[in-house]
């Protein structure tokens, strides 16, 4: 049987809960699987998968901006990201080549890949978006990060082919002249469609994401839900030397957990990421999106569900609950009719059996 590395990325949590799946269906067909990673993405896959085998790679340790200054702070750690997927490409190396590794799976790390062995990356930024006065750099970025995902022998799209069903919008588009390795696989989400709960909280509130917008966040929605005297859920997406001990808090859960509180609250606050949007989409509810500040991916994925008038969505500088719960009962929120992304798809079978080859 295959033995199979996945390595997802350290840059919060949702690059490690999409593997999930697909480790999953790495499973049913009798592979030994391997993860690999850092910090709190590491730390769940492995409380997902407690009986799989583990490495540490070297993290990307990410450092948002306090202030709406993304652009200049992520091109300072440039050499330092830089270094990290040099270093995570030698340690893959020797993983390899200790415990016998057939196939590599990465989310998103850019130096998992092998000279030995195939080698696959997850993403769905085939293009990444520039901000406001940043335009003149696309052409360049996206050189580049075709660059790197050439060295893949496949690129996985988690999301639809068809304009008309994709979650991701523009941020999967793509010249095939220039990228002929992607494969689209669906949308992954490691929650299923079940019968509807009742409605034990009016919201679940789920932060996540690197410091310090983390805390940022969590400083600007906790005081409004404690003082709003409605029922809620908060899950704070990191884990504590010291568990939180409530009725109605968590530092994280598992996905079976996690499903649980979010499929009984009538409504989702949460960052606006795509493995969210995903998951939201999975199971068909209604959220409230506060997007990272100057983070374009999050920003554009924002607009793009209130425009559609899915998922509402106020920027973290001007949150206003009581305003949000009010203006999000004209927004319909996902309806699952047509949509297959949970676990198992069709499109993730098939991309799998193919590798497996």
């Amino acid at each position: 049987m295959k033995r199979v590395l996945v390595t997802p990325l350290d840059w919060g949590l949702g690059h490690a809960t999409r593997c999930v799946p697909v480790i999953h269906e790495l499973l049913k067909r009798k592979c030994t699987v391997f993860i690999a990673g850092f910090g709190d993405s590491l730390a769940l896959l492995k409380n997902e998968f407690p009986l799989l085998d583990s490495f540490i790679l070297h993290g990307y340790h990410p450092i948002y901006p306090e202030q709406n200054q993304m652009v200049w702070k992520m091109a300072l750690q440039v050499p330092k990201f830089l270094q990290v997927i040099n270093r995570e490409h030698s340690e893959v190396e020797a993983i390899v080549t200790r415990y016998k590794i057939d196939l590599i799976i990465s989310d998103n790390r850019y130096g998992c890949w092998s000279q030995k062995v195939p080698s696959i990356i997850i993403t769905h930024q085939l293009n990444i978006l520039m901000p406001k006065g940043f335009g003149w750099m696309a052409a360049i970025v996206r050189s580049v990060n075709y660059k790197l995902i050439k060295k893949f022998s496949w690129c996985w799209v988690p999301d639809y082919s068809d304009k008309e069903r994709s979650l991701s919008g523009k941020l999967s588009e793509y010249d095939p002249k220039l990228l002929s390795n992607v494969v689209h696989i669906g949308p992954l989400s490691r929650f299923k469609l079940t019968e509807g709960d009742r409605n034990t909280f009016d919201l679940a509130c789920i932060l996540s994401g690197p410091e310090p917008q983390r805390t940022i966040f969590a400083n600007v929605v906790i005081p409004q839900l404690k003082a709003s005297g409605l029922r809620y859920f908060i899950v704070h997406g990191k884990y504590f030397e010291d568990e939180l001990k409530s009725e109605h808090e968590a530092a994280i859960l598992n996905t079976d957990a996690l499903q649980t509180v979010i499929s009984r609250s009538t409504i989702v606050i949460t960052r606006s990421g795509y493995s969210t949007i995903m998951d939201l989409a999975a199971i068909g509810k209604k959220g409230i999106m506060v997007p990272t500040p100057g983070q374009t991916e999050q920003e554009y994925l924002a607009h793009r569900y209130k425009t559609r008038r899915i998922l509402m969505a106020m920027n973290q500088d001007v949150f206003d609950l009581k305003k949000a719960l009010a203006e999000s009962k004209s927004y319909t929120g996902f309806t699952i009719d047509g949509f297959d992304g949970h676990s198992n798809s069709a499109l993730l079978v098939q991309a799998v059996d193919h590798v497996l080859q």
